[in-house]
């Protein structure tokens, strides 16, 4: 068993052998993924909160960090930011204020980590979902793919507000987090869905919190895999 609830959010470098290797999985999954995709973006979100969004975010973007590629992490959840927590940074000023014109300053932050880099949330707005739809964000996306290798964005649960799916237009595609035991199967389906009714890409699943020792399938997500596992939403259409 892995319970990841009683450990810090930052699990890949001290880790155990179980949860580094499946957060590797997770990473050459979504190699393999986006492959045809030069410097992709990455956006990643849940049905609800608490489902791990940000830890996967975090998680899967220092295992990219520590395998050589230069690595982005833009906290697009401007309602309720996490990154800055888990790596013991600023939340501003950052993307909100970038977007919104209050500063034309770099705002990227290094991290303790080679190779990895964030864009904190910044200073919390009346309108990000206007923010994140607006023409500065196109522009700001286009100017980070040239200086990063690839670049994950944390956004806001989609059930909840609007943010990711309005976002989601301007990725590679979106990777949904869902937690053993506590995502509900009508959630994560609503959620579908919603990226599906306007035909945006949906790269897969990573599946967190995973129990060894739980063997119900009903009701809510149950066992799958290790402690991450990555399901690319072509497999799931596949089989």
């Amino acid at each position: 068993m892995v319970d990841l609830k009683n450990r810090e959010h930052i699990l890949y470098s001290d880790s155990s052998f179980v949860v580094t290797e499946a957060i590797k999985a997770v990473r050459t999954n979504l190699i393999f993924t986006v492959a045809k995709e030069e410097k992709p973006i990455i956006s990643i979100t849940s049905a609800f909160m608490g489902e791990g969004k940000s830890t996967v975010c975090a998680n899967v973007a220092l295992a990219f960090a520590e395998s050589g590629f230069k690595t982005l992490i833009i906290d697009a959840d401007m309602r309720k930011p996490t990154i800055n927590k888990f790596f013991k940074i600023r939340s501003s000023p950052g993307l909100s204020d970038l977007l919104g014109g209050i500063t034309k300053e770099s705002t990227i932050l290094n991290t303790s980590y080679k190779n990895l880099y964030i864009l904190p949330s910044g200073t919390i707005p009346p309108n990000p979902s206007e923010l994140l739809t607006s023409e500065r964000m196109s522009l700001l996306l286009g100017e980070l793919r040239e200086k990063f290798d690839y670049i994950f964005i944390d956004t806001p649960p989609v059930l909840i507000v609007t943010d990711a799916i309005t976002l989601a237009n301007k990725v590679t595609g979106t990777v949904i987090a869902v937690k053993q035991n506590y995502s509900r199967t009508n959630d994560v389906k609503e959620a579908v869905d919603l990226f599906r009714n306007i035909d945006l890409e949906i790269l897969g699943f990573v599946f967190n919190n995973y129990n060894m020792e739980t063997k119900s399938r009903r009701g809510r997500y149950g066992s799958y895999g290790h402690a991450y596992e990555y399901t690319s939403e072509t497999k799931k259409r596949d089989t």
